[in-house]
This record gives C-alpha cells, sequence and structure tokens, in this order.
C-alpha cells in the first residue's frame, strides 16, 4: 500500500484529496495545511509520495518541493496548482518534481499520475 502525504491550504481540498487516495488504497500518512508543516511530515513519515498545492503563505509548494527534494531524492512530488503559468511550471520543473497538474483535473487524471510517479520511483529504488 503506497504511502502518501497531502499538502494544501485549502482544508476542504486537503480532505477530499486525502479521503479520494484512503479510497483507492493509499495509506495517508499526513495531512498539511502549509508548505514547512508538509516538509516535516515528510520527514517523520518518509511516504512513498506527495501531492501538494503550489501557492500556500509563507512558502510556496515549488520552494517546498526543492527541499523535499533535496533532502528526500527518493519521494517524488506531483504539484497541484489553480494556475497554468508558464513561470510555475518552470519552478516546478527546477523543483524535479514528478508532475504538474493544474486543479480541476480529473480524479482519474490525479491517480493515475500519481500511481505512475510511486511506480516510478518503486523501479528506481530497485534498480540501485
Amino acid at each position: 500500500m503506497p504511502r502518501l502525504v497531502v499538502v494544501d491550504d485549502d482544508t476542504q481540498l486537503a480532505a477530499e484529496l486525502a479521503g479520494l487516495f484512503s479510497d483507492v488504497g493509499y495509506e495517508v500518512t499526513g495531512v498539511a495545511h502549509a508548505a514547512r508543516q508538509g516538509i516535516d511530515l515528510v520527514e517523520s513519515t518518509r511516504p512513498d509520495i506527495v501531492v501538494m498545492d503550489v501557492r500556500m503563505e509563507g512558502m510556496s509548494g515549488t520552494e517546498a518541493a526543492h527541499v523535499m527534494r533535496r533532502d528526500h531524492p527518493d519521494i517524488p512530488v506531483v504539484l497541484l496548482s489553480a494556475y497554468d503559468d508558464e513561470g510555475i511550471v518552470k519552478a516546478a520543473e527546477d523543483a524535479e518534481v514528478a508532475a504538474y497538474l493544474v486543479k480541476g483535473c480529473s480524479a482519474g487524471e490525479l491517480l493515475s499520475t500519481v500511481g505512475a510517479a510511486v511506480k516510478k520511483s518503486r523501479d528506481s529504488r530497485r534498480s540501485r
């Protein structure tokens, strides 16, 4: 069962995401509502993947993803954003996230993207 952390400052959306992933068999190891809290959760729970909002107060999701990827390069991050902005996409690429999705994508697309990122990460660890 893949372990997942959700980071989103919208508490309702974070709960919906956690419920969606739980319903399909993910173990949600934590839900954070701020980037720094998300970094701390990744450190303490070592999930298989992180699903995180881009725009949050204090620290952006791209900044947090950079920290997470630096400290835990084997844990992929999927960023969600309400904005399809080239600057944010470039920052996400620089943070080496597994994927960048615009909020409002289908649940199927989100689940497929997260599942593919978990599989790629696990395959990469096995081949070392």
